[in-house]
């Protein structure tokens, strides 16, 4: 029989009919959370699984891992807001009708984990409807996160 503790915990890979494969865009994920993802049996890939190596993926401009990472579906773990407010950057993001879930970019190690740790039920359920969009990951579950769109400012 399972502890109550373990009822309440991230479900595991294995109790899902169809994962998620995760992304984890660059400088996003610390090894504590790659850690938690795949101990429970997720797939996690990083831009130099994407790029072919490391150093291939280093300063990749964000409208092409956007569009690789759209073409295999996979759910995004990220922190970079820039890519809502830069436009080429917005319209890759919407052709690539991703899932996008965003975690503080303040927040220490520790944080991230327990963010994950409390929404990866949802974040799960949310990825198995193929809906795309974002949202910000809260302790009280993940929130919509809405696009506004601001129109850049004409330069003199």
């Amino acid at each position: 029989m399972e502890s109550a503790s373990r009822k309440s915990g991230p479900p595991p890979a294995s109790s899902l009919a169809a994962p998620p494969e995760f992304y984890a865009d660059e400088n996003t994920v610390t090894r504590s959370v790659r850690n938690l993802l795949t101990g429970l049996g997720y797939v996690l890939h990083t831009p130099a699984e994407l790029y072919g190596s490391r150093e291939a993926a280093l300063g990749a401009r964000d409208e092409d891992w956007l569009a690789r990472v759209g073409q295999h579906r996979w759910t995004v773990l990220g922190r970079d807001l820039k890519i809502y407010e830069r436009p080429a950057e917005l319209a890759a993001y919407q052709a690539s009708r991703l899932q996008v879930f965003l975690l503080p970019g303040e927040a220490r190690a520790i944080e991230l984990v327990e963010l994950v740790e409390v929404n990866l039920a949802q974040i799960c359920a949310i990825a198995s409807t193929r809906q795309p969009g974002t949202w910000r990951l809260t302790r009280r579950g993940p929130q919509l996160f809405e696009l506004t769109q601001k129109r850049p400012k004409a330069r003199r």
